[in-house]
C-alpha cells in the first residue's frame, strides 16, 4: 500500500512537471511569437518607409565648381528639407550617366528623373534656341524677367509635354565667353580658321561659321579631351561651367565676350513626374524656381572672382570688341527666324529688354 502510495506521487509529480514544462514552452513559443510579430510590424514599417522614399536623379554635366552644379545642390537641399526626406535626390555630374543626347533620350522614356541642359534641348525643341540670340540680355535683372514670365511659364514650358518632358526650372548656365590656344579674340575677324567647340545647336554653329571661325558640335564631356589632344582649338561657355571643366589647364587665352547668355533648363521625365503625388510635385517645382533666383543672386560676383582666378592660374584674359561683334548680328538674327517662329522670336527680344 505504502509502495502503492509512493508510485501514484511519483506519477503524478512528473505529470505535474511535463505540464509545467509544456506550459512554459507554449509561453516562450507565445512570446517568441509575439516577438517575431512585432519585428515583423517593425521591419514592414521599414519597408513601407523606404517604399515611400522617392529617389530623383539628376544627370548632368558640368562638374563641381560650376554654376549649374551649385545650383542642383541649392535645389536638393530645398526638396530633401521640404518634403521631410521623402524625396532624396542624387546628384550625377562630369556626364557620369551619359552625353546630354542619351540622357534626354533615357529621359522620355523615364529611365532617368531628371537632367539639367542648356543648348542642348534646342534638337529637341528649336525654339529654345531664341537664346542663341547674341547679346540678348543686357543683364540678370532682364533674364528674371524671362524666367517669372509667360515666356518660360508658359509658352516654353508648354512645349514640352508633347515631348515626354516637364520643365521644372529656368536656372543659369550663364553669359558664354570665348577660351583658346592660339591668340586673344579682340576683334570679330580674330576667330578666322579657328576650331571651336559649340554645343549641339545649328543657331549657335550659325554664329561662329558667320565671323570664319570652325565650329564643331561636341558633347560637353569630351571638350577637355578634346583640347587636351588638340582636336579643337578652343571652346565657348559661361565661365562656371569652363572652371567645373578644369579648361585652364588645356586652354591659353579667355576672351570676354558675352556674346550669348544661356539658360540652363531643369527638366524632368514626364512619365515619372506624374507618377508623383501633388504635394511632391508642388515642392519640385518651388524648389525650380527657389534655385533659379537663389544662383542668379550669387552668379554676378562669381563671374569676376573666376576671371580673377583663370588669370592666377595662368590664362591671358581680355577684353573683346563687343560693340564690333554686335554691329554684324543681323545676318545670324535672320537665321534664327528662319529656324524659329519669327513672332516667337520678336515676343522674347521685346520681353527681354
Amino acid at each position: 500500500m505504502k509502495k502503492s502510495q509512493q508510485f501514484l506521487f511519483l506519477v503524478t509529480l512528473i505529470v505535474a512537471m511535463m505540464f509545467v514544462i509544456s506550459a512554459c514552452g507554449g509561453q516562450d513559443e507565445t512570446t517568441s511569437t509575439a516577438d517575431s510579430g512585432g519585428n515583423g510590424d517593425e521591419k514592414g514599417e521599414k519597408t513601407a518607409t523606404a517604399e515611400e522614399t522617392t529617389t530623383m536623379k539628376v544627370a548632368f554635366g558640368p562638374g563641381e565648381g560650376s554654376l549649374p552644379y551649385d545650383t542642383v545642390v541649392l535645389f536638393k537641399d530645398y526638396v530633401e528639407e521640404h518634403s521631410d526626406g521623402e524625396i532624396e535626390v542624387e546628384l550625377f555630374p562630369d556626364s557620369q550617366l551619359g552625353s546630354d543626347t542619351s540622357v534626354l533620350n533615357a529621359l522620355r522614356q523615364g529611365n532617368i528623373e531628371s537632367t539639367l541642359l542648356s543648348t542642348a534641348l534646342t534638337s529637341l525643341v528649336p525654339e529654345f534656341g531664341v537664346f542663341d540670340i547674341p547679346f540678348l540680355f543686357a543683364n540678370r535683372e532682364k533674364v528674371e524677367q524671362i524666367a517669372h514670365g509667360e515666356i518660360w511659364e508658359e509658352d516654353l514650358r508648354g512645349m514640352l509635354p508633347q515631348k515626354d518632358l516637364v520643365g521644372i526650372g529656368f536656372w543659369e548656365a550663364g553669359f558664354r565667353q570665348v577660351t583658346n590656344n592660339e591668340k586673344p579674340i579682340t576683334e570679330p575677324e580674330d576667330l578666322e580658321g579657328l576650331s571651336i567647340r559649340v554645343p549641339e545647336s545649328e543657331i549657335r554653329m550659325a554664329l561662329f561659321s558667320h565671323f570664319g571661325a570652325n565650329p564643331i558640335a561636341m558633347d560637353f564631356g569630351e571638350v577637355f579631351t578634346g583640347l587636351q589632344q588638340g582636336v579643337i582649338d578652343g571652346q565657348e561657355g559661361p565661365l562656371s561651367n569652363t572652371k567645373g571643366a578644369r579648361m585652364e589647364e588645356v586652354q591659353k587665352y579667355l576672351s570676354v565676350t558675352n556674346h550669348v547668355y544661356s539658360p540652363a533648363y531643369m527638366i524632368a521625365s514626364k512619365k515619372w513626374f506624374d507618377s508623383l503625388s501633388g504635394e511632391h510635385q508642388k515642392i519640385i517645382l518651388e524648389a525650380g524656381r527657389y534655385a533659379g533666383d537663389e544662383i542668379r543672386k550669387q552668379a554676378e560676383e562669381l563671374d569676376g572672382e573666376l576671371l580673377d582666378y583663370f588669370e592666377q592660374e595662368g590664362m591671358e584674359v581680355n577684353q573683346a570688341n563687343v560693340e564690333a561683334f554686335q554691329s554684324e548680328m543681323d545676318p545670324v538674327i535672320d537665321i534664327i527666324k528662319n529656324k524659329i517662329d519669327p513672332e516667337f522670336v520678336d515676343k522674347v527680344v521685346e520681353a527681354a529688354k
